[in-house]
């Protein structure tokens, strides 16, 4: 089996960058809403720096994580053109290896992390399949 890596950096930098512009966009949006319900600027900061401190707050981070991973696996995909989900696999491990090695001292429990790993590689092989399946 012979991988096209490049193909698999490719989706790595999709996925990091995605995730990171999309969570950006998130945070502005949900900071946004906490202003206009008059919470205070340190209150929000309490509240950004933990994003479990609202189930709902979490949950959307856990989506656009999954959202990003699923378009990486068939961005992924589609480049390497064969063995897509292997590629896709690939991918997914190397996201979660860097997002170990940069993860240092979190807040987040180990039950979120796992959570959101697992979804994070049902999404890409699922993105994986969307572009293997997709009408020729």
């Amino acid at each position: 089996m012979k991988l096209k890596w490049s193909a698999i950096i490719f989706g790595t930098l999709i996925d990091i960058a995605l995730s990171i512009a999309l969570s950006f966009f998130v945070l502005i949006v949900y900071a946004s809403s906490l202003a206009a319900k008059g919470m205070a600027e340190a209150d929000i900061q309490l509240q950004l720096s933990d994003p479990l401190s609202s189930s709902y707050f979490a949950l959307i981070l856990m989506a656009v994580g999954a959202l990003t991973d699923g378009v990486a696996g068939y961005l992924t995909a589609k480049f390497a053109g064969f063995l897509e989900y292997w590629h896709a696999l690939f991918m997914i491990a190397t996201v979660m290896l860097v997002h170990a090695i940069l993860r240092g001292e979190s807040m987040i429990p180990l039950w979120y992390e796992i959570v959101a790993q697992i979804l994070g590689v049902m999404a890409a092989l699922y993105g994986a399949r969307r572009y293997k399946k997709r009408p020729r």
